[in-house]
């Protein structure tokens, strides 16, 4: 309760009201009520400008006994005068605020808002069933309320790509897209991009979820999808968590076997590639990355360090693998990362290695770890490529400027 004296803990209780206010205006069941939430916010807008007036005036007033922290008055006075001003700038804002909130007040008193229409929730279904049904080229898989569906669609110069419909059964609402890239060359087996659809909803839910407790922000990911389908990627959270790691139909992995780490990119350097993966295809980017592989050397320092890997290379969910010629091959557009991994018992092949290796090269690079340390005989193979030779300029790298929409 305000105490009206104590401006200390009358400011800590507006404080956790506004955030309590935040938390609870992020669903409304009944619109009509959004009037009322208005006439207090007016009120309390003017009430703030007032505070702000008190606060400038507290420092015009006191400026006799404002001192740095090294005494001097004149500095102390001199911020005093600078706080003052800059609360006198914010109240002249929020005059501006108010106008805008005291209009919209208006206009929404103006509303007459009509009850929810009641969805026949059989018809939809139905209605949903026989869209989903006339395709035989198609792969449907459900995600709670969701029903993804993707099927090959015309490619766009050498980028493959899928086309999508994702459809919510519980209403019928259905959208479609055809910006489901899938880099150059063959197209992914379909479960692969059901599961990068699935991620790309739940990231869209994680940014409307976002938006919902951060009111005015602007989430990376937000606009991905229409209003409906983020707040339904929302409220199915967990089923398109679990469809993103698995759609019942997974490529057949690199089991029994062991693995260790050639390299590991980030940032830009994996940009580079991931555009060369794009345009030449994932055996390009093989070949390319191979010059990180010092045979022996790479296999010690991988050893010593611990990146050595039981069965299958480390991969997230997200993540796309590549076998080829003794090495396997992860990366992942969304999160903007390469990896390289050879065969424990498999040394480079030769015929890779007639690329020029990388002069950036660096042996078993990991995020959030310290790198191994460089060899001298691998240092003297970098040195000897001169220090400005660049691995991507050339054949070897890719355009930047065109889209890879939804990419995989």
């Amino acid at each position: 309760m305000p105490t009206f004296h104590d401006p200390l803990a009358d400011a800590a209780e507006a404080s956790e009201a506004l955030r309590g206010l935040a938390h609870a205006s992020r669903v409304f069941d009944d619109p009509a009520d959004t009037y009322r939430v208005f006439g207090d916010l007016v009120a309390g807008v003017r009430s703030l400008r007032q505070v702000l007036d008190q606060l400038a005036a507290t420092h015009l007033n006191a400026r006799d006994r404002a001192f740095d922290d090294d005494g001097n008055p004149v500095a102390g006075a001199a911020s005093a005068l600078a706080a003052a001003d800059e609360l006198h700038q914010a109240g002249t804002l929020l005059d501006q605020a108010y106008d805008r909130l005291d209009a919209a007040f208006s206009h929404s008193g103006r509303i007459a808002w009509h009850p929810e229409p009641v969805v026949d929730q059989a018809a939809a279904r139905e209605r949903l069933a026989a869209r989903l049904g006339g395709d035989p080229a198609s792969t449907t898989v459900q995600a709670g309320s969701l029903a993804l569906t993707v099927w090959p669609d015309a490619p766009v110069g050498e980028h493959q790509r899928y086309a999508y419909r994702i459809a919510d059964t519980a209403t019928g609402e259905a959208v479609e897209g055809r910006d489901l890239f899938t880099g150059a060359g063959t197209p992914v087996d379909p479960h692969h991009a059901i599961r990068e659809l699935a991620t790309f909803l739940g990231a869209a839910g994680e940014a409307r979820q976002y938006a919902l407790d951060h009111p005015g922000s602007s989430p990376e990911h937000e606009g991905l999808f229409p209003a409906w389908v983020a707040e339904a990627a929302r409220t199915n959270t967990d089923a398109l968590a679990e469809l993103s790691e698995h759609t019942g139909s997974e490529p057949e992995q690199a089991v029994g076997r062991r693995w260790l780490n050639v390299a590991f990119l980030q940032g830009e350097e994996a940009g580079a590639v991931l555009d060369l993966i794009d345009r030449d295809g994932a055996e390009a980017a093989i070949a390319h990355l191979s010059g990180y592989d010092y045979g022996e050397e790479t296999t010690q320092a991988a050893l010593e360090n611990g990146y050595v890997y039981d069965d299958q290379p480390p991969a997230s969910g997200t993540d796309r693998t590549v076998t080829a010629a003794g090495y396997a091959l992860t990366y992942n557009h969304a999160l903007g990362h390469v990896g390289l991994y050879r065969e424990f018992d498999t040394p480079p092949d030769p015929a890779l290695h007639e690329v020029e290796r990388p002069p950036s090269a660096v042996v078993n690079e990991q995020p959030h770890r310290d790198p191994a340390p460089a060899r001298d005989a691998s240092a003297a193979r970098r040195a000897a490529l001169g220090p400005d030779r660049d691995w991507y300029a050339g054949p070897a790298s890719a355009s930047t400027g065109s889209p890879r929409g939804l990419s995989l």
